[in-house]
């Protein structure tokens, strides 16, 4: 009996359109009528979720920035947070600004990046959506280890190159060098960094067991290699046909991939009365 549904937004509940099906919706709807709690869990800060997503009436908690951040939507309150140590977030700066990338960072909701970066990121970004995005969540900042000083602790860093690989090597190698930082990634272009403690399966079991719902009783979906938490720790994890080879060799299901309403075929297959 799934008691807790959490799903990643780009690429899994969202289509690449960036938009949720009516379909989608609609099952997603009725698993909250049957008392299923809706959880998005998402790399994004909150106030880049798609106004489709916050307008839905029936979503009271969400994740955010790969966990980084657990979310009372209704209230506007955060019930936890696992942040990076300034200190090791401006050593990883420092080693972003030696390979020459671009690179960005979020503490206490707020994104900043170095001015030029800021200007130039459209250059290699995965389309317009993720320019607008980056440039509407983050301000340049002409100083941005002066800025990162003034925080008290660090939610997410991200590195971006198109360089794939630069970024493989990358992927493999930070662990090992920062074994304290989790590295991740949610599209082709980009390193995702949390601290260790901050990953998107842990605050999907944190909603739950606020809720006194068991682990065995959720279920998750997912595409990208920053899902790959999620997809081992839910009772039922759900891998989208257009996911990551990781997630593909682990996932208890492969359902449809985004813009063949996969959430929505997932949830069928799991949930009994959805389309009663």
């Amino acid at each position: 009996m799934t008691k807790l549904i959490a799903f990643d937004l780009d690429n899994t509940l969202l289509n690449t359109k960036k938009a949720v099906t009516p379909d989608t919706l609609r099952v997603l709807a009725r698993a909250a009528d049957l008392g299923i709690e809706i959880v998005p869990v998402t790399g994004r800060v909150w106030s880049s979720v798609p106004e489709q997503v916050k307008a839905m009436d029936f979503v009271r908690y969400a994740v955010t920035l790969n966990g980084a951040e657990v979310f009372d939507v209704k209230n506007g309150r955060v019930l936890a947070e696992f942040l990076m140590p300034v200190g090791r977030a401006e050593t990883l700066a420092h080693v972003f600004d030696d390979l020459g990338v671009m690179y960005d960072i979020i503490a206490g909701g707020d994104g900043f990046m170095k001015r030029e970066c800021w200007e130039n990121i459209g250059t290699i970004t995965s389309g317009e959506w993720q320019t607008k995005i980056i440039q509407g969540t983050r301000r340049p900042v002409d100083d941005i280890f002066a800025e990162l000083r003034k925080c008290r602790g660090i939610q997410k860093m991200q590195m971006y190159t198109l360089d794939a690989e630069l970024r493989e090597n990358l992927l493999k190698a930070f662990p090992v060098v920062f074994p304290h930082a989790l590295f991740t990634s949610s599209v082709p272009n980009n390193i995702e960094v949390n601290d260790v403690t901050a990953n998107k399966g842990d605050g999907m079991k944190y909603v739950a067991e606020y809720l006194n719902i068991p682990v065995e009783a959720t279920m998750a979906f997912g595409d990208g290699l920053n899902d790959l938490s999620m997809i081992q720790t839910a009772g039922i994890g759900v891998a989208m046909g257009n996911a990551c080879r990781e997630l593909l060799e682990i996932a208890d299901h492969v359902t449809t991939d985004c813009d063949h309403d996969g959430v929505a075929e997932g949830i069928r297959t799991f949930c009994r009365g959805i389309d009663e």
